[in-house]
């Protein structure tokens, strides 16, 4: 009826992005922008193809069409944005502009921005302000909507990547880039004592909000094969949203609540003293990463750009491993999958340290000793 409707051809690739078909879905993004060569969600939908697929050397580029959105304007600052040159002594500052887990992901390039030469402040939600503080290349950091200092020329973080020409070869991966505080961590391990059994944060509920929020999140329930496993206990890493939960199911899903790990720097504190991490796609999957600890992270088969496809490690996180949907909405194949290979790291036989069960699949790391391994390895 309409063979130029830009929109509809848009729509088109969009299905057909969902469903993996990602050279049809680029056919008919680049068929919307013969009609509409400008059109900023066409331009990022695409973008978000790109990266999912790995090729970063087109994603990058196209990802920063989503200031031209009117979901998502720039921010009116009237100093330049920064071109990736040297500083020369120049204050940049570094902002958040997405959810927490892209905050913890994208910091890691503060220690590569500090690199060209400058000063680097970086603005970021409060409650992340602790956990920062121990991330390399940063000089200041200040709370969103508090005053910010004097610079001169500014970044998204998630512009970062693209600044630094980041390929699948070249992600900065080194981990752990963010540590829990010392005196923390010996705080709750007076609570987190060994006893021979195999500690498992779990992790069931992201932000309500999100749009994608309905694959993203897993109702508690589905962990039940986990708690079945010998052996095995489960600790809820769980905050805000999600923790009511825990309440409808008492006396059916034995979990360890945590209630009094309030912020981001307890949660940090008790990933080092646990074995493993299983969460769903939140930033506590980030956290887990960032911190270089072993962590599952349970997906739905539409998954977020940044995991790729049908891969079951990533490489942004070399002690991550993924679970992926075989359809979309069966959580119950990924978690019994989950549940049968935690039973068969509980039965191998290691030392008296239950994490060692842990090092024929996933590297442990132990922060200046760590062995950082490349995602081709780790394949």
């Amino acid at each position: 009826m309409k063979p130029d409707y830009a929109d509809a051809h848009s729509n088109l690739a969009n299905a057909l992005k969902e469903e993996g078909r990602t050279a049809e879905a680029l056919t008919y993004y680049q068929i919307a922008l013969w009609h509409q060569p400008d059109a900023p969600s066409v331009r990022w939908n695409r973008a978000l193809t790109w990266l999912q697929a790995g090729n970063f050397e087109h994603g990058w580029p196209e990802y920063e069409w989503r200031w031209q959105r009117k979901q998502t304007p720039a921010r009116p600052f009237r100093q330049p944005r920064w071109d990736g040159s040297p500083l020369h002594g120049r204050t940049i500052l570094l902002y958040s502009e997405q959810g927490l887990g892209d905050t913890i992901q994208f910091v890691r390039y503060a220690s590569m921005v500090k690199e060209r030469g400058g000063r680097v402040v970086v603005e970021c939600p409060g409650m992340l302000l602790d956990l920062f503080r121990s991330c390399s290349g940063i000089d200041q950091l200040v709370a969103e909507a508090q005053p910010l200092p004097d610079f001169d020329v500014q970044a998204p973080l998630m512009s970062l990547p693209a600044l630094f020409r980041t390929t699948l070869e070249t992600v900065p991966a080194e981990v752990p880039y963010l540590h829990a505080d010392p005196n923390c961590i010996e705080k709750w391990r007076q609570r987190l004592t060994y006893d021979g059994t195999l500690k498992v944060g779990i992790c069931w509920q992201g932000n309500p909000h999100h749009q994608w929020d309905r694959h993203r999140s897993i109702p508690l329930c589905y962990f039940a094969p986990l708690a079945e496993v010998p052996d095995v206990k489960l600790f809820s890493l769980q905050k805000w949203h999600g923790v009511e939960q825990l309440r409808e199911l008492t006396g059916r899903l034995p979990i360890i609540e945590l209630s009094d790990a309030e912020t981001f720097a307890d949660t940090a504190a008790v990933m080092t003293l646990l074995d493993l991490i299983i969460t769903a796609d939140t930033s506590v999957a980030h956290l887990a990463g960032a911190l270089g600890v072993p962590v599952w992270v349970a997906l739905a088969k539409i998954a977020d750009w940044r995991w790729l496809f049908d891969r079951e490690d990533t490489p942004w996180y070399p002690t991550m491993r993924l679970f992926r949907q075989p359809t979309l909405g069966d959580w119950k194949t990924v978690f019994n999958c989950m549940a049968e290979e935690l039973g068969e790291h509980v039965n191998q036989s290691g030392d008296d340290q239950t994490s060692a069960r842990f090092k024929s699949r996933i590297p442990q790391v132990n922060g200046e000793q760590a062995e950082i391994l490349s995602a081709g390895e780790l394949r």
